[in-house]
């Protein structure tokens, strides 16, 4: 019997649905109580650069250009290893239990306490022990999520020119339309136009004047991608980051809801699913260890992600207007992230053996996705415009994420460098703390190494993912409201990415004792460089692990004394 991702893709729409119409709108109203007559931080504090009220359609589009990354869509082919059941199980149940509570928690919990970042949150909830060794933390993490998605820019580029002329065309449409709405007061709807028929011609341009198929060099286009991200880590977030987030969003969203209608359609296109339920979908399907834990942290942001706390408590806090526009604005962008990682997972199921052998994760995916697409389109998945659309779709998730860990990067550098005179001057400098986060990274994303950089990006985002949900459960003890929503998964997360990390500081030791390096690529060439890469890998996943311990055990501690005092 023929299987079709019109099943899977039905299945998740209503799993979906009951999670925000009827888990999601009940525990808005149980636990949290919004009140839209509440002075929210954008209100009390409203500077027109960091704290500014902002509409709920304006602040959905860029929280969830904020958190939807690269890893909705490749961590889904890394799942395969273990056949497409257990990734379609964890991507629907992730999101149900885990991924949209995380994100609407650590929203609120900084909107009701005057917009405060992750630092000072974990300082005023947990204790100062918690917070140093969450913002230590967070520079680990944050140069492995740069790393890896440096890495997925640089080859995306590399294999195909002309995705790389839409982003900059997508960056043109954002800085004008912001231009548009905040200075010349022009309406919204005139400014998304106008962003609209920029990034059409800049579509064009990229599909059928410069496709450059690997012309662009990895280590060029990697500084291409410095470039655009170095602006966003640095200007006022409302002229440069919101809108180009905001107009990202639109190429993001169609995509997600072509290959959503897509796979829907497929019981009439005749397109089936090709792999395996269990087991390696692909004959060269990566070997990256155990199901548990390492299942949880391959879907790196398609069921749950830590770098959605950052986003929520750095940005949009400080952007909502009323308390009722954080359900839609926090729950509601996870679930689409969801949708975006079910999407994938369906684009990669209508390749064969044959054809993902060939083609790899990044051109696997353009494949896949341009054969959903092409029947809506009356076209051919061998369509160029089709397939430099989704290249360049992969990108724009990545490429948006990325300007914003520089920005946090840079942020969390100069937070704990201001103690220190010499390194206040220079990483507490927003221009010298961006370029050292860039070159730091983009050494990384050069290791080659890229599954182990990819498990050790997803276990540090999902443990930060179970810090976040610790906190809001202590923040949650300390206003005697229930805390068992979030506790529960907190513990499960702190669990599963602990082992994932010691798993893969495992195999990082395995190589370096055996003196064979795990790299890729040009760095093949210097196996010392490589080695020593890898010794710098453990040594960060170790320090993640500890410090991911301190916080745990901390926050343990400080939900056991609020359920104490509140009873």
């Amino acid at each position: 019997m023929a299987v079709y991702p019109a099943y899977f893709t039905l299945l998740g729409l209503i799993v979906y649905g009951i999670a925000y119409f009827v888990y999601a709108r009940w525990y808005d109203k149980h636990i949290w109580e919004p009140d839209p007559k509440k002075t929210t931080p954008a209100h009390m504090y409203m500077d027109g650069v960091e704290f500014f009220p902002a509409s709920r359609y304006i602040l959905y589009g860029f929280q969830f250009k904020g958190i939807a990354g690269a890893a909705p869509i490749v961590g889904p082919f890394v799942a395969l290893s273990y056949g497409w059941v257990p990734a379609l199980i964890w991507i629907l149940l992730g999101n149900f239990f885990i991924g949209w509570i995380h994100d609407y928690g650590a929203l609120f919990t900084s909107v009701r306490r005057e917009g405060k970042t992750l630092g000072p949150l974990a300082y005023e909830i947990i204790g100062p022990r918690a917070r140093s060794a969450l913002m230590g933390f967070l520079i680990y993490y944050l140069i492995m999520v740069a790393a890896a998605f440096f890495f997925v820019c640089s080859i995306l580029f590399h294999l195909r020119g002309g995705g790389l002329v839409f982003m900059v065309f997508i960056v043109i449409a954002g800085i004008i339309s912001g231009v548009l709405l905040y200075r010349v007061k022009v309406h919204i709807l005139y400014a998304t136009i106008v962003g609209w028929i920029i990034m059409i011609i800049g579509l064009y341009l990229g599909s059928y004047v410069a496709p450059l198929p690997k012309v662009i060099s990895p280590e060029i286009a990697m500084l291409a991608t410095a470039i655009i991200c170095f602006f966003g880590a640095v200007l006022p977030i409302i002229w440069y980051a919101q809108p180009v987030n905001y107009m990202a969003f639109y190429p993001c969203i169609v995509g997600i809801i072509v290959l959503i209608v897509g796979a829907l359609i497929t019981p009439f296109t005749g397109i089936t699913v090709v792999p395996p339920a269990f087991g390696p979908a692909f004959p060269y399907s990566p070997k990256v260890g155990p199901i548990w834990p390492i299942l949880m942290v391959s879907i790196a942001c398609g069921a749950i992600s830590g770098w959605h706390t950052l986003v929520g408590t750095s940005g949009s806090s400080r952007q909502v207007d009323v308390e009722t526009d954080i359900l839609p604005v926090g729950a509601g962008s996870m679930l689409t992230e969801g949708l975006l990682a079910l999407s994938a997972l369906g684009a990669y199921m209508a390749m064969t053996s044959e054809e993902a052998i060939k083609a790899g994760k990044f051109w696997g995916f353009a494949l896949g996705a341009s054969r959903l697409a092409a029947p809506l389109f009356l076209t051919t998945a061998e369509n160029p415009a089709l397939q430099t659309f989704f290249f360049a779709f992969i990108a724009i998730y990545a490429i948006t994420v990325l300007q914003l860990v520089f920005r946090f990067m840079r942020m969390a550098m100069a937070e704990l460098a201001a103690p220190i005179p010499p390194l206040r001057v220079t990483l507490g400098n927003k221009y010298i703390g961006t370029i050292v986060g860039m070159l730091i990274s983009g050494l990384f994303a050069w290791s080659g190494a890229w599954i182990n950089l990819w498990t050790y990006f997803g276990g540090s985002n999902q443990l930060l993912a179970g810090m976040s949900l610790l906190l809001v459960s202590c923040h949650l003890a300390s206003v005697k409201k229930p805390t068992k929503f979030n506790l529960a998964p907190a513990i499960f997360m702190l669990v599963t990415c602990e082992g994932a990390l010691a798993w893969e500081n495992y195999v990082m030791a395995k190589a370096i004792m055996a003196g064979k390096p795990i790299a890729k690529g040009l760095i093949t060439k210097y196996p010392a460089v490589a080695l020593g890469l890898n010794a710098i890998f453990l040594i960060l996943g170790i320090i993640m692990m500890i410090l991911g311990l301190i916080v745990a055990y901390d926050g343990l501690k400080a939900w056991s004394k609020y359920r104490k005092e509140a009873k």
